[in-house]
């Protein structure tokens, strides 16, 4: 989830700028992981996985499945690190002021339970905001190490992965660890169902380190000063073009038949997702240092400040009004053209969406809720210190993927 999906309140006490390009980002993440999602949403609960997409060239859902399948997760939890990093830049120094602390697991522990809405109210069961929100409070501690240390130890779910010791990654157990049961209503009804089994088995933990190793990735990254397109054109051509050849081959290799003619999984399959997503990042920024880059990139910059807003939004419209018309739910893998047109209707209308609402609001629903809640108990009004913050944390500076 969590990711962020929003416009996060930053916290009553400091203004926070708001980094436009990492907005644009979470904006691209947000509408993305709908493509994602929606055959699940949709589809036979035991015929599609949450984390598995196999590209199939003949269709379009080929290069959703390379290109786009867990990449957009992994932009949204480097985004929640750097997130992190704006939300708490006063605590980084060994005399910050205890309130930045407070602020942020604040924000935090109330995104949790916005995730938990989402899973038991909407029925959503592969929800990331209460995943992020959880591993968001690990990763606190870490604000001050060096960027070279958070790298390394971002690599380290990874590097589990290549020895085998993550066994069976891929998240939630899928709705495949179950009987196939028609879409639509039924699947929502056994989405609590299916969360609780996640939540008790290993599943969940996977998932939970692999977004704390992944924020670590987006420490580092916004620490060198990647994330925020603060390197030359030169670095940002060089780093997508060996950040795609990587992920690509890496991805191509954990779709190669194993020994019993299923593809050989998560071995690789972490390697790829990690390359692609940085690969994204690359691209964008190398588009944002230019003026036709800037000005196709400006209306993600709304979805990216709406961000949680629009994650919940996928949801209701999925679960509980595309899932219920016959022609979506025949089928259910990404590759179906007819669904990746669906999905990118949806977004299109989604950012036109959040374009013309915050034409006339400061934040979206979801986000303006958060904020509320942030401020409540609290002695002294948050405007009080300062004006609304603008920090690029949460759904909105991660929240999704499946």
């Amino acid at each position: 989830m969590s990711t962020n999906v929003d416009e996060a309140p930053a916290g009553p006490r400091s203004e926070r700028p708001r980094v436009q390009v990492l907005d644009a980002l979470r904006g691209i993440a947000i509408l993305g992981i709908f493509f994602i999602n929606l055959p699940i949403m949709v589809g036979p609960l035991g015929k599609t996985d949450a984390k598995s997409t196999a590209p199939s060239p003949e269709h379009a859902g080929g290069a959703i499945g390379l290109l786009v399948d867990g990449t957009q997760r992994g932009l949204l939890q480097m985004l929640f690190g750097a997130g992190m990093l704006l939300l708490t830049a006063r605590a980084a120094r060994p005399d910050g002021p205890v309130a930045v602390a407070d602020d942020y697991f604040r924000r935090n522990q109330w995104l949790l339970g916005i995730g938990l809405v989402h899973v038991f109210l909407v029925r959503w069961a592969y929800d990331i905001v209460h995943v992020y929100a959880l591993a968001a409070l690990f990763l606190f501690p870490f604000r001050l190490v060096r960027p070279t240390t958070a790298l390394l130890l971002g690599l380290t779910f990874a590097a589990l992965t290549l020895v085998g010791a993550v066994p069976g990654f891929g998240g939630a157990p899928g709705p495949e660890s179950g009987p196939g049961v028609a879409a639509g209503g039924l699947a929502r009804d056994r989405a609590v169902e299916m969360w609780l089994a996640t939540f008790d088995g290993f599943g969940f933990w996977s998932v939970l380190l692999e977004s704390l190793c992944t924020m670590l990735v987006g420490v580092a990254l916004f620490k060198w000063g990647v994330l925020q397109g603060l390197r030359s054109r030169p670095f940002y051509l060089a780093l997508a073009a060996a950040a795609y050849a990587v992920g690509c081959t890496a991805r191509l290799m954990a779709q190669a038949p194993g020994e019993h003619g299923a593809p050989t999984g998560g071995d690789f399959g972490e390697v790829g997702r990690l390359s692609l997503a940085v690969g994204h990042i690359a691209a964008v920024n190398l588009a944002w240092q230019t003026a036709v880059g800037r000005w196709l990139l400006h209306p993600f910059i709304a979805a990216g400040r709406t961000a949680l807003s629009l994650y919940v939004m996928q949801s209701i419209v999925g679960l509980w009004v595309l899932a219920s018309l016959p022609g979506l739910t025949r089928t259910a893998g990404t590759g179906d053209d007819h669904l990746v047109a669906t999905a990118a209707i949806v977004a299109l209308v989604q950012l036109l969406t959040a374009n013309l609402y915050l034409r006339f609001f400061k934040s979206g629903p979801v986000e303006w809720v958060w904020h509320r809640l942030l401020n409540l108990g609290r002695t002294t009004p948050a405007k009080k210190a300062g004006t609304e913050s603008e920090g690029a944390s949460a759904p909105s500076a991660q929240r999704s993927d499946t």
